[in-house]
């Protein structure tokens, strides 16, 4: 009977967590207002316009918006379902065959780490009309959906998952009848992230190249140096950002009311095979690596001829090594390359430590006071939305374009990604055991230190190993648009002077440094999480 009261009160508190339109409207007025003292204090820099002159540009552009939005969100949507469909569907094959996991898991992670500007001109040769715009936007959603899945596929109670087995249910039995269910409140939480990326990634496909929308009119009003217009369609494009992610949200609140607030929840755990000695351990994991370089270079190969690609501009495996390793200035671009990515890992590293610990902060004190969520979480989904190809020159001229504007830039993309799932991973403890701790005279403090933390770990890693490839790719757009060094710089600049092979050579550097440093953390998870988490699941 107890834990039945536990549960009713736990659902009764989601449902009235619901944001009430007080909580909106002081979070919208706290916005205006700090943006109305930004707008006085950057008066002579001319960066940042009184709110009423961004509506004055939005009303005069009023008769284009509707088609450019149209194009936009079609393409958004595109991939949006696309990206998240393929993310889900290769979670459930990871969570069925974990050695198909070890296999791709790392190719899922560079497809998250290819620079955009070198994937941008193959996708725009070989994709026709909007496909480009769309395969960017999947391709911006895939992967922190797929982390999602994963996490909340193996989220089952470990107690449920042996009863089944007992009864002689199988692995694909669980799948459907437990796992799924478990899975979706982790999945909403990925979703809601995926909604506004999907968004920006069609946006950055438009604004590298296309005839129409919203991304077509940011170019166009920051290359005409319309401040006023520029923030108008910045704040459109935040808007309907903002309306994706509440419209999951609203979604998720419908489907999964009992989220974060079930007297028995469990935490996924880190990937890998349970119990396989160091020994075997290490042996597949090699094998693993190995199949996945070579599943990548044929795959590699096969779309340069299966699309018969101009060796112009597309680079073969080998050819990155010839310029990497054989040449006769092999060692020169050695040099210049490890250069350039001392100068990006310091910029993404500042950044990612910064946003990871601001965000699990945030998230902390979120989860215990509801009434602050209420009111900062629409203002971080908004700094969330704003599109970094607008917001990154804009922070550089306030902070400067050396290291602290690189960090800002970085920092906020880790942020919010974090936030979300972090507290997606607090709200998971078990409401008896919170209550446990408060009927002691524990404060909030202290639940979230003896039992919110320990069933956050998995989400915590979880949003520690999106972070890297996210702050990498931050790095390099902000040393693209602003710093003028590191390898954003690099290949931006390989790309104007058609040095194809060294943007090429610059974007493996990018992915193979990523995939190891996603690596490392996954490797710590796993003993944190074996030691220190509540629950082990298989």
């Amino acid at each position: 009977m107890s834990s039945f009261m536990a549960t009713r009160r736990g659902l009764i508190a989601a449902r009235s967590g619901a944001r009430s339109p007080v909580a909106v409207a002081l979070g919208v007025a706290g916005l205006l207002l700090i943006w109305v003292i930004l707008a006085q204090i950057f008066a002579d820099l001319r960066v940042v316009p009184q709110p009423w002159a961004v509506l004055q540009a939005m009303w005069d552009d009023r008769n284009i918006y509707s088609g450019n939005i149209s194009t936009t969100l079609s393409e958004a949507a595109i991939g949006f379902f696309w990206g998240n469909v393929l993310a889900v569907a290769l979670a459930g094959v990871f969570v069925q065959v974990p050695a198909v996991e070890r296999l791709l898991l790392r190719i899922a992670v560079a497809s998250y780490c290819v620079p955009l500007v070198a994937i941008a001109p193959i996708l725009v040769v070989v994709l026709p009309d909007n496909a480009p715009k769309e395969a960017l936007a999947g391709l911006s959603v895939f992967f922190t959906t797929l982390t999602a899945a994963v996490l909340g596929l193996r989220s089952a109670d470990r107690s449920a998952l042996d009863l089944i087995h007992s009864l002689g249910g199988g692995s694909f039995f669980i799948l459907r009848k437990l796992r799924l269910l478990s899975a979706l409140p982790s999945l909403f939480a990925g979703l809601k992230i995926a909604a506004p990326a999907a968004l920006l990634g069609a946006i950055i496909g438009e604004y590298l190249g296309s005839s129409s929308g919203l991304g077509v009119m940011l170019v166009q009003a920051q290359s005409s140096f319309q401040v006023a217009r520029t923030w108008a369609v910045a704040l459109v494009i935040s808007a309907l950002a903002g309306l994706g992610y509440a419209l999951v949200a609203i979604i998720a609140r419908w489907l999964t009311p009992w989220a974060g607030r079930d007297v028995s929840v469990g935490v996924g755990a880190a990937s890998g095979v349970a119990g396989d000695g160091r020994a075997r351990s290490l042996l597949v994991g090699t094998a693993g690596l190995v199949g996945s370089i070579l599943l990548i270079v044929v795959g590699w190969y096969a779309v340069i001829r299966g699309f018969a690609l101009d060796p112009y501009f597309a680079k073969t495996p080998a050819d990155v090594a010839t310029y990497l390793f054989a040449g006769e200035d092999a060692a020169e671009h050695r040099q210049r390359l490890l250069a350039a990515l001392g100068t990006t890992l310091l910029d993404a590293g500042v950044g990612y430590v910064v946003g990871l610990i601001a965000a699990s902060l945030a998230a902390a004190v979120l989860v215990a006071f509801r009434r602050v969520e209420q009111i900062v979480l629409p203002l971080a989904i908004v700094l969330r939305s704003i599109p970094l190809l607008a917001l990154t020159p804009l922070l550089a001229l306030v902070f400067g374009r050396g290291l602290l504007g690189v960090t800002i830039v970085v920092a906020v993309i880790t942020f919010f990604a974090t936030l979300v799932t972090v507290s997606q991973g607090l709200r998971a403890a078990p409401v008896l055991a919170c209550e446990v701790i408060t009927s002691l005279g524990g404060g909030q403090l202290t639940v979230t230190r003896k039992v919110r933390l320990l069933y956050a770990l998995p989400s915590l890693f979880a949003s520690a190993r999106i972070a890297i490839p996210g702050a990498i790719a931050g790095a390099t757009l902000a040393e693209w648009l602003a710093s003028g060094k590191g390898l954003g710089s690099l290949l931006v600049s390989d790309y104007t002077a058609s040095r194809f092979a060294g943007l090429w050579s610059g974007s493996v550097v990018i992915v193979v440094v990523s995939v190891a440093l996603y690596g490392l953390v996954t490797a710590l998870e796993r003993p944190v999480v074996a030691r220190y988490a509540p629950q082990q699941v298989k």
